[in-house]
């Protein structure tokens, strides 16, 4: 493998997460010490074709908001939500001298935000729903929807009698719903015959009594991961060991949970990351430990895959020998293989190497590993590993990207 990086910013600049459109362009974010910006490359050269602010943010000590999840949608427009309580799409215009950024939608949401619940709100996704609406949530816990030209409005909070719910990950959206998890709980919603927010169906799981080293939040860690249209996945947060669980997509006479399976050594697992999907099959990595960018990470190690039975589910195989402290797990049903970003556990403790590692969906073995780096820079974060229609792998790491290609 061919190994080549990019800086962002000179101090740091961390390009979280990539995709393509259909013109060959590679889109991303990338998060400053001053806000978060949205990027154009060329994917072959790491070349920057347009740069533009999207969120002026001081993000020291704060949870992330305002354009770090952002998403393609048909018309290859980017589409986010800044911190101005805006819903923006962005289109990558041709002008004289290349490609630039404008911005040619851009629909207020903070009115619709507060009439559910004045605060500080921090928006964490927006996505378009089967029928062209728009969803958004907050991190405290606000549910909210509007049509696409900005009318019929309408957000409501996340609360039992309990407990007010926050949310720390993004959004899941298929033809059978809208699906989010909260600190407390996995939620199904659609848009009512009114144009309202209707629940289909809510459904608690385990949050355990604490948060675990290694987690951003008290809760489950993982966005929703869909499985077709049948069911979606997360991890939960229960005391001792974790779980996998698989719910049903479609409203059920009695549980939604289809099958729950423990994953990772008691008090040695959590799971921070969406799960990866192949067929009927769930990877989930384990982030125990995990303690932040500067600090060497000394995460627990383990990968493990979870199949989907006609009856329950089971582990399929457990590997608790790689460490990947933070990455999106990513797979390439082209050849089998699952991509991870790694630690070397023969190195010295006090060493920042990283991998860009390879092992086998079907057996959970190691097929290799390649360096891609040494210095804290090198280390993604939680950034994810994209691949690209030509087949290049690409990280996002602390100081910009990295791009492996065979």
């Amino acid at each position: 493998p061919v190994v080549t990086t990019h800086q962002y910013h000179r101090i740091l600049g961390s390009c979280v997460a990539q995709t393509f459109d259909r013109g060959g362009h590679m889109i991303g974010t990338c998060v400053t010490p001053f806000g978060v910006n949205l990027v154009a490359r060329d994917p072959d050269t790491l070349e920057i074709l347009a740069d533009q602010s999207i969120t002026r943010w001081l993000p020291v000590g704060q949870k992330f908001s305002g354009g770090v999840y952002f998403h393609l949608d048909h018309e290859d427009k980017v589409l986010l939500a800044s911190n101005t309580l805006h819903i923006d799409r962005w289109s990558l215009e041709p002008t004289a001298s290349g490609v630039e950024w404008q911005r040619i939608d851009s629909i207020p949401i903070g009115d619709i935000l507060d009439e559910a619940r004045r605060e500080d709100h921090k928006v964490i996704d927006v996505m378009p729903d089967w029928q062209g609406n728009y969803w958004f949530i907050t991190r405290a816990g606000l549910v909210g929807t509007v049509n696409a030209d900005g009318t019929g409005g309408k957000a409501i909070p996340l609360q039992t009698a309990d407990a007010t719910e926050g949310i720390d990950n993004a959004l899941a959206v298929g033809k059978n719903g809208i699906f989010i998890v909260s600190s407390h709980a996995m939620y199904s919603f659609k848009r009512s015959a009114q144009g309202g927010i209707e629940l289909q169906w809510r459904e608690a799981y385990d949050r355990g009594s604490g948060p675990k080293e290694g987690t951003m939040g008290f809760g489950s860690g993982t966005t929703p991961t869909l499985v077709g249209n049948d069911y979606v996945a997360i991890t939960d947060n229960a005391d001792g060991q974790i779980h996998v669980n698989v719910y049903a997509q479609q409203k059920m006479a009695g549980e939604q949970l289809v099958c729950s399976q423990g994953v990772f050594p008691p008090d040695r697992g959590t799971s921070e990351n969406s799960l990866a999907v192949v067929g009927k099959s769930l990877i989930v990595e384990n982030n125990f430990g995990y303690s932040g960018p500067k600090n060497v990470p000394q995460s627990e190690p383990g990968i493990a895959r979870v199949d989907i039975l006609a009856q329950g589910c089971r582990l399929a195989w457990e590997n608790l020998a790689i460490a990947s402290p933070s990455a999106v797990p990513k797979v390439s049903l082209a050849n089998g293989l699952i991509y991870l970003y790694t630690r070397d556990e023969a190195n010295p403790d006090d060493l920042h190497a990283w991998y860009f590692t390879a092992i086998s969906a079907e057996t959970g073995e190691l097929v290799y590993k390649q360096l891609t780096g040494v210095g804290w820079l090198f280390n993604n974060h939680y950034g994810s590993i994209s691949i690209s229609p030509e087949g290049a792998a690409y990280v996002g790491m602390m100081g910009g990207l990295v791009r492996i290609q065979d």
